[in-house]
């Protein structure tokens, strides 16, 4: 948009549409049509209207049982949290031992359990069973001893 001075207008400014007739004047239409199409048009626009209030009603709501889930959510997650809280405090309170096991598991143990199962740990060998990466040296001669003699006896064989 150019700049004009005061008291001068725009010659680029777009005029204002001129006011829409009357359709009363437009004389295609009886009064009865324009009165039954007046009605069709009205009952059109309070269908959209209950439509836009049903879905704004729905949106709402959607939204309210999201907030509640969230808090409830939320509860259950400071209970869970108050109730290891107090498991911790009672267990420690009466002796018992926290005792993680080999699945990475947390279990409170009282101290006669958790000696039974730290001795049992410190105890437990590894069974391994080895095999030599090299086979032994008398099986490869005579693995090698036989080859030869069955190669022996086939080229005799052949030869013949």
């Amino acid at each position: 948009a150019r700049y004009s001075p005061p008291g001068r207008p725009n010659r680029r400014a777009r005029r204002a549409a001129p006011p829409h007739p009357n359709p009363q004047d437009d004389v295609a239409l009886t009064p009865e049509e324009i009165a039954e199409a007046r009605e069709r048009i009205r009952a059109e626009l309070e269908q959209e209207h209950a439509r836009r209030l049903a879905e704004v009603r729905r949106k709402r709501d959607k939204a309210r049982r999201k907030r509640t889930e969230r808090a409830e959510r939320e509860r259950e997650i400071a209970l869970a949290r108050l109730r290891e809280e107090e498991q911790a405090r009672f267990y420690q309170e009466n002796g018992y031992k926290l005792y993680t096991d080999s699945t990475g598991r947390e279990v409170w143990l009282t101290p006669e359990e958790y000696e039974m199962r730290m001795r049992r740990r410190r105890h437990r060998r590894k069974r391994r069973i080895y095999e030599p990466a090299v086979a032994p040296k008398g099986r490869v001669i005579v693995f090698y001893v036989g080859a030869f003699i069955l190669a022996v006896i086939i080229g005799i064989v052949l030869s013949r």
